[in-house]
């Protein structure tokens, strides 16, 4: 259904990074500290045999931490991205609906929840009862932008104590605004306000299975995944600059490595690439933002 959906979910747990960054740093970083191992063991035993085996020996532990690793992050990430995706779907299908079916859907998940006996008291205001008790259920249905003001809390709460109701709902698809709140702080003594936002509102109907099954929000997933042209490519990986500190230090580590053993030249090679990377990146980078102020400028 989803190809390659370890990469999109993986991909939601690194926030800004880049997957390809991740991926090759977890082999780059693997591949260093199994040099030094490497280096470490030869310095000590002089046997090329033993440092080869037990370098290998590091290299495959290694790769099974990183395996696990991925395997949570990719865990991790199918949860976050499952949960945004549904609380997006949720929040876009209130919004397109209109007052009177959104007043009816609420009407509709109360009595699910054991409510009855519904009337209407007032604009967007309903009284329900409950194992014996009347609740009074206020329902605003307001742009994500809006706030409920104090006014419209306060018409509640006079109305609640007029006719001596303790239980109340406040049903809101927005916020509330702050002395909105320390007004409901302040009668809370006299009466009892619960506000039900768009998250609990979505707990009830995947309580009662109303949300589309699972899969259709993977292939939701599988959509975007297409659409959004985010190809990361190696030049940009390359020649990011957050990677210099880690071109640095693998420069010190292979030059140090090449004294250490002159005979092996493979050390010295590698403490030239590095080196020369690191450079690259730096003058990359020095005139992108001489390019860019220009621009600017």
């Amino acid at each position: 259904m989803i190809k390659d959906r370890k990469k999109i979910f993986i991909k939601e747990t690194l926030k800004n990074r880049k997957y390809f960054s991740y991926r090759t740093d977890l082999v780059l970083y693997k591949l260093i500290f199994s040099v030094i191992v490497f280096l470490a063991i030869y310095f000590k035993t002089n046997d090329a045999f033993i440092s080869v085996l037990i370098s290998a020996q590091v290299f495959i532990v290694f790769t099974l931490i990183n395996k696990m690793n991925i395997s949570r992050k990719k865990k991790e990430g199918e949860e976050l991205l499952i949960t945004k995706i549904k609380r997006e779907h949720f929040k876009n299908k209130i919004y397109e609906i209109n007052v009177p079916d959104f007043e009816m859907l609420i009407g509709f998940l109360f009595e699910r929840e054991g409510w009855k006996n519904f009337l209407k008291k007032g604009r967007h205001m309903y009284l329900a009862e409950k194992d014996g008790i009347i609740n009074c259920i206020k329902i605003f249905k307001l742009y994500e932008e809006m706030e409920v003001e104090t006014i419209d809390i306060r018409n509640v709460i006079s109305f609640m104590i007029q006719n001596n109701i303790r239980k109340g709902y406040i049903i809101v698809t927005s916020n509330l605004g702050e002395n909105a709140k320390n007004l409901i702080d302040k009668f809370n003594n006299k009466i009892e306000l619960e506000i039900i936002y768009l998250d609990e509102l979505q707990e009830m109907m995947e309580k009662h299975n109303i949300l589309p099954d699972e899969d259709e929000f993977y292939k939701e997933i599988y959509y975007e995944q297409m659409v959004d042209d985010n190809k990361e490519k190696v030049k940009s990986n390359i020649l990011d600059n957050k990677k210099i500190l880690v071109y640095v230090l693998a420069s010190v580590f292979f030059y140090i490595s090449s004294l250490i053993m002159p005979e092996n030249n493979i050390t010295k090679y590698i403490f030239y690439y590095f080196a020369i990377l690191t450079a690259i990146v730096l003058i990359y980078n020095m005139v992108s933002r001489i390019f860019e102020n220009d621009f600017k400028g």
